[in-house]
């Protein structure tokens, strides 16, 4: 692919999950573990994707998908949550997210989303 991603996650076991799995899959692949963190990199640099956990202390994903696309509109946002609250999803495509997938999700499914916006 020879894309660059960035994901954004207060659970660094998933981006190390994620990064593995999308530069296998011949990505560029940056991490952020808070919402600070990715909305100062997604200002920074150019990203093909990014991926946003939802639920997130001090800047939550909601709150920094927000403020990427004000800086970057045409930015193209994956929301993930393990959160049981449906009204997440809602928010998420209000906040200006692609996508919204449920966490615990395969390999094979975020793969295919991430194609899916590419």
């Amino acid at each position: 692919m020879g894309s660059r991603m960035l994901v954004v996650d207060d659970e660094k076991n998933i981006c190390s999950y994620l990064a593995e799995l999308f530069t296998l899959e011949g990505w560029t692949v940056d991490t952020a573990y808070d919402g600070y963190e990715g909305v100062k990199l997604a200002s920074d640099q150019d990203y093909d994707v990014i991926i946003m956990d939802i639920l997130m202390p001090n800047m939550t994903g909601l709150e920094a998908t927000r403020e990427i696309i004000r800086r970057k509109p045409a930015s193209k946002i994956i929301a993930i949550t393990g959160a049981p609250y449906p009204k997440q999803a809602e928010e998420a495509m209000e906040s200006g997210t692609k996508l919204f997938i449920k966490k615990p999700f395969s390999s094979e499914k975020i793969i295919e989303a991430v194609k899916s916006l590419k």
